[in-house]
């Protein structure tokens, strides 16, 4: 089988993730032939694939046209677009991840999305052309179906995995990077877009502060000067909120592995790595109760209602005051991250692949 991956988006975050950990589980499985479609100057494409690289942004009309002489030219036997932009036209047969809608479904967020209206485009068309729909989780397949109906019938479920990160090696903290941090620290993600309520998170961290003088609270992301003082006005304990600024995944597993606890209160995620991630580096995790999180993390996490930040606190501190709930959370979540993997995800996609030729 030879198959054209769209991965025009590999250095993108979450997308990125995605991309890569699916393009290595399959060209690793040695079965199937990778022509990798990337972006000029993306992320390095997977070794070992034949690479063409694209001019236009996936986006445009004029990626899509784009897309659409490449799907001509290299006769592939299967198109899997790793993200909703799809080829112009549509070549078949055609298979298209819809990761989640949060820009379509999250009040305020369609705002701080560069390219709103091409989003809402892409994604209907994917719905329509696509003859098979993955989505990594079962709630973004009911919300794909609900905002899209002509994705039903469609979608398959593939969920991802984290065992391309937590099996890496872990660097040494830097010394900024150990500044920052401290005695302690609870660990978050930076990315301040709505759907990912740092509000709810720098508000727990500030009830829970005053019991917890040694504590800081590290966010992984670029930084945003004087954000968590635009939040939590002059409180004393924005003096201990700190953006590490973009890090590499060696970095990223030490952040992992030496936190107290890992918080996550976003309201929407059509998978949810982090919190996978994190539990498979032996952190114990507090999310929210929202959208695919249940689904991902299972009883190996606490959860709290979303942008209740009383409750998120109080879960925060069980983990941070009570060492058996924190043993119990790393175990079960070592456990949880155990059962998901990219090899796993790649022959459930492969799957999806001989389906649509199968039909």
């Amino acid at each position: 089988m030879r198959v054209l991956l769209d991965c025009r988006m590999a250095d993108w975050s979450g997308i990125g993730r995605y991309t890569t950990g699916l393009v290595r589980a399959i060209a690793a499985r040695g079965d199937v032939e990778i022509v990798q479609f990337v972006a000029k100057e993306g992320a390095a494409p997977v070794a070992g694939a034949m690479c063409l690289h694209a001019n236009a942004h996936p986006f445009t009309p004029e990626g899509g046209l784009e897309l659409g002489r490449v799907a001509r030219l290299t006769a592939c036997d299967v198109t899997h677009c790793l993200h909703f932009p799809t080829p112009l036209p549509a070549r078949h047969p055609l298979v298209v991840t819809i990761h989640d809608l949060t820009p379509l479904l999250v009040p305020g967020t369609m705002r701080a999305f560069p390219h709103g209206l091409a989003y809402r485009i892409w994604n209907r068309r994917a719905s329509r052309v696509a003859d098979r729909i993955i989505t990594p989780s079962r709630f973004t397949a009911t919300d794909v179906e609900r905002f899209f109906p002509a994705a039903a019938g469609k979608i398959r479920v593939t969920p991802e995995a984290a065992d391309d990160l937590t099996a890496g090696p872990v660097a040494p903290m830097s010394a900024d990077l150990r500044a920052l941090a401290g005695e302690r620290y609870m660990l978050s993600m930076g990315n301040t877009k709505p759907h990912k309520d740092l509000p709810t998170l720098l508000r727990a961290f500030e009830a829970l502060a005053p019991d917890h003088p040694g504590l800081s609270l590290l966010l992984v992301g670029a930084d945003v000067p004087g954000y968590a003082t635009s939040v939590l006005g002059e409180s004393s304990v924005a003096s201990r909120v700190h953006f590490t600024g973009r890090v590499d995944d060696a970095t990223l597993r030490r952040l992992y592995a030496d936190a107290a606890v890992f918080a996550f209160p976003s309201r929407y995620e059509g998978f949810g790595l982090p919190p996978l991630e994190a539990m498979g580096m032996g952190t114990p995790v507090v999310c929210a109760d929202a959208t695919s999180l249940p689904e991902v993390v299972g009883d190996a996490a606490l959860l709290a209602p979303v942008g209740d930040a009383k409750a998120l606190a109080c879960g925060l501190a069980s983990v941070l005051d009570h060492e058996a709930v924190a043993a119990r959370l790393v175990a079960a979540g070592r456990s949880r991250a155990a059962a998901f993997s990219w090899e796993n995800t790649a022959r459930e996609t492969l799957a999806v692949y001989q389906e649509v030729l199968a039909s």
